[in-house]
């Protein structure tokens, strides 16, 4: 058997979209009232978006963290447990032995896996949360306008 499991990676992608499916509603209603736009407080929140736009609104922009956030879990499990089982296997001699797992292995693994996490999340939350607010309308002279995600591509 080799080194490489792509079970941990599978496992990664699996946690990653159902935790999306389940936290994105109360993620969306917690970015909105960071924006600080006109909730009093987080039940305000949740009626004003279900109002305006209905279940749906707590939804918006889920696709691109459904996609990413699968892909950034499965990446952040692979690379935790493949370092982890590479660090184990080559610092046993005996390839049959079941090698065992040191805190030093453990600390090593969480690093690697910490480092590619910083590499690969920090941009998909800055789509995540421009996309979730993309919907806010802000004041202009009277006027409501939709904040567009990318207004450097707008011009």
């Amino acid at each position: 058997m080799g080194s490489f499991q792509l079970e941990d990676f599978a496992a990664g992608w699996i946690g990653g979209a159902a935790s999306v499916i389940v936290g994105h509603p109360l993620d969306t209603v917690k970015t909105r009232l960071q924006a600080g736009v006109g909730y009093r407080n987080t039940l305000s929140c949740i009626r004003t978006v279900y109002r305006r736009e209905s279940v749906f609104g707590f939804f918006k922009g889920m696709s691109f963290p459904l996609a990413s956030i699968a892909v950034y879990n499965s990446v952040v499990f692979g690379v935790f447990s493949n370092t982890q089982r590479f660090l184990s296997q080559h610092r046993c001699q005996e390839p049959e032995a079941s090698p065992p797992r040191t805190l030093s292995d453990l600390l090593l693994a969480s690093i690697v896996a910490g480092v590619v996490s910083v590499g690969v999340g920090g941009p998909v939350d800055l789509i995540k949360i421009r996309l979730q607010l993309q919907t806010q309308p802000f004041r202009d002279g009277g006027e409501h306008r939709v904040t567009p995600v990318f207004p450097h591509l707008c011009m």
